[in-house]
């Protein structure tokens, strides 16, 4: 048993879980002090707490009588409220994570959300890809605020740990908590970021260990998609597709685009110009410069003869004028 106190930074979308003595909602919440957080999950009547607004982010807690179970050793920082776990909120000056250890990343990669996550990626001030893990449409799309915590091209003050999840890649990172966007780079550092962080080709991103990168390549065809059959948990009925050349000359062909600001570009486009709009972005994209930040899904988990070991997609398209 532990006792844990610290102030709520993010509360996990609701858990319906199917166990041995029926089903049990869970909440989870990320709930830190100066140095470091704890990843606690709110069991049942705890659990109708918070989805009942009694405990709300930024709420201070004490909690006494905390469990960690087996599955959570190994440094996962990981607890739970249930019956008998005593929870008290509290007025207590605390500023968390003060002490602990902050990316300034550089998103390259906003996703269109997929079942209620977000896929987020971007370089690090230490020049590192990080792709943070766990990120929800309220973690990007805070309700009460005007601005995006994530953005394109834009330096967000983050704080990542280590991923435990099945099948992870090199980049991948829990997301503890975001400070939001901090500022967006001007028209000159964007290019010279760009140029900074482009990689030769397709193959030296993923023949390398990586699983994202930027490529510069010479954009064929952009055209949409209709989804042949709607998945479950898939919200999205269309897709927009890209063929390119990336400089090694290589013809890539129907690659996926899932970035989400290049999505809301497009449909404005669509219904301003309704007969003309795929040329007039084909011309946009060749008249500037467009860099791609490509990514790869999970590694193969059944399909044979992937190239790659995974599917690759683009995750972001960044246009700036030559």
């Amino acid at each position: 048993m532990v006792n844990i106190t610290g102030k709520v930074l993010r509360i996990l979308p609701l858990k319906a879980l199917k166990i041995a003595d029926g089903d049990k909602k869970v909440v989870d919440l990320i709930i830190a002090d100066e140095f470091g957080y704890k990843r606690v999950s709110f069991w049942d009547e705890k659990a109708e707490l918070v989805l009942r607004g009694e405990i709300k982010a930024g709420d201070v807690l004490r909690i006494e009588n905390a469990y960690v179970s087996e599955a959570g050793s190994g440094g996962e920082k990981r607890a739970s409220a249930g019956k008998y776990t005593g929870i008290t909120k509290i007025y207590a000056d605390i500023t968390p994570l003060r002490h602990a250890v902050s990316h300034n990343l550089t998103v390259l990669a906003v996703a269109r959300p997929e079942r209620g996550q977000v896929c987020i990626a971007g370089i690090d001030e230490n020049g590192d890809w990080i792709r943070p893990q766990g990120v929800y449409e309220s973690d990007v799309f805070a309700a009460e605020q005007q601005e995006q915590n994530f953005k394109n091209l834009c330096i967000s003050k983050i704080y990542v740990d280590a991923w435990r999840g099945r099948r992870p890649r090199k980049e991948d990172r829990f997301f503890v908590y975001g400070e939001g966007v901090e500022r967006e780079l001007n028209e000159g550092e964007k290019r010279e970021f760009l140029e900074r962080n482009v990689d030769t080709s397709v193959d030296a991103v993923f023949k390398s260990g990586r699983s994202l990168g930027l490529i510069k390549p010479r954009i064929l065809h952009v055209y949409e998609e209709k989804a042949i059959a709607k998945k479950e948990g898939k919200s999205h009925e269309e897709y927009i597709r890209f063929n390119f050349k990336d400089s090694s000359g290589r013809i890539y062909r129907r690659w996926s685009c899932r970035c989400d600001a290049f999505y809301k570009t497009w449909n404005k486009l669509k219904m301003e110009h309704r007969w003309t709009y795929g040329l007039r972005m084909l011309r946009y994209l060749r008249k500037n410069d467009a860099y791609l930040a490509i990514g790869l899904t999970y590694t193969d988990y059944g399909v044979d003869r992937l190239e790659y070991g995974a599917y690759p997609m683009i995750v972001g398209v960044h246009v700036v004028p030559k």
